[in-house]
């Protein structure tokens, strides 16, 4: 019954091109980072990434050294 109320399907080949032309509309409206912003948040990804390196590392020896030590 429900069927009968719905709009008719278009065809596969028009809706694939229906698709891609509002995903294309949408990334027009996208708010791209600049060069800049990309580069800082770069920078700030590397500075975590090798502070939780060294914290990890830090604690890897840390219970390394206290396993090694029990009888």
């Amino acid at each position: 019954m429900a069927q009968e109320n719905a709009a008719p399907k278009r065809p596969l080949g028009a809706r694939i091109i229906n698709y891609f032309r509002e995903a294309r509309a949408e990334l027009s409206r996208v708010t791209w980072s600049t060069r800049q912003e990309i580069i800082e948040s770069t920078q700030v990804i590397l500075v975590f990434a090798v502070v939780a390196m060294v914290v990890l590392g830090l604690i890897d020896t840390i219970f390394r050294f206290i396993t090694v030590r029990l009888p």
